[in-house]
């Protein structure tokens, strides 16, 4: 994804899909912090109540090797704003990559989700990998019903019934680009 990817919301909200930058941090940061207790344990699994400067350093300096981010941002009154984070690490098959996603609550049901999901998957198959796959909680039914319509399968995980396991296989970048 060399470009940032733009369109425009149906209220005439300019809206970009792009790389994530280290410069990113503060922006990221605000996202975490306004996203609901339950918002926060359906991402990251748990209950967190903010993240460390540490946290947030490394979750805006990825390792370009072993991980992929984009960001989506909406312009509101001259200034960018952050609204929603999808990225993927490549597991040790270095063939795979698992992923995760969050959206602000404002933003959803706007189709920011879908194109960031998609996005990634995109970059994901663009980058050579085989498979996009994630854990979400079985009682996250926003997200699992946004991965189906995205081509993800789901099944329950075998050793934790909280969880269903999605995946979806990538396409190689030649086939999408010729499809």
């Amino acid at each position: 994804m060399p470009h940032p990817e733009t369109w425009t919301l149906a209220d005439g909200t300019p809206m970009a899909l792009r790389v994530l930058r280290p410069t990113d941090a503060p922006a990221l940061n605000e996202l975490i912090d306004e996203l609901t207790p339950q918002d926060r344990r359906r991402r990251f699994h748990g209950a967190v109540g903010g993240v460390s400067t540490a946290w947030l350093t490394r979750m805006a300096s990825i390792d370009p090797q072993r991980e992929l981010a984009l960001v989506v941002t909406a312009q509101r009154r001259g200034r960018e704003l952050l609204v929603a984070d999808a990225r993927c690490v490549v597991d040790e098959t270095g063939q795979d990559a698992e992923f995760a996603l969050m959206v602000a609550s404002g933003w959803r049901r706007r189709g920011v989700g879908q194109r960031a999901l998609l996005g990634l998957a995109e970059a994901a198959a663009e980058r050579g990998l085989h498979w996009l796959y994630g854990s979400v909680l079985s009682d996250n039914l926003p997200m699992l019903a946004l991965v189906r319509r995205c081509g993800f399968l789901g099944s329950p995980h075998r050793g934790d019934r909280r969880l269903t396991v999605v995946e979806r296989r990538l396409q190689p970048a030649v086939q999408a680009a010729a499809a």
